[in-house]
């Protein structure tokens, strides 16, 4: 009849345990990703263009003419000019 409060004891702890909530998971860390960037530059006698792309996606289309004009970029989903007016 002794062993009738250890074994109380043990089914307190066991149940205690149970009902406890489990720490909260950390948010797990995103691993790094190493995305391949590129550089295509097309010339010919009027301008040079400066494509660059970062994992297959376009990111910067850089357009410098060659007769003097100021330099500007293109939108590369609406592909609408973007001055900048500071490089003027």
């Amino acid at each position: 009849m002794r062993l009738l409060p250890y074994l109380w004891a043990l089914c307190a702890c066991s149940i205690t345990a149970c009902s406890q909530t489990p720490h909260a998971p950390t948010e797990p860390k995103t691993p790094a990703t190493l995305e391949r960037s590129e550089t295509l530059v097309t010339e010919d006698s009027s301008l040079r263009i400066e494509e660059t792309r970062v994992g297959g996606v376009i990111k910067r289309i850089r357009v410098i003419p060659k007769d003097g004009q100021a330099p500007y970029d293109l939108d590369p989903v609406t592909r609408q000019r973007i001055w900048k007016i500071s490089e003027f």
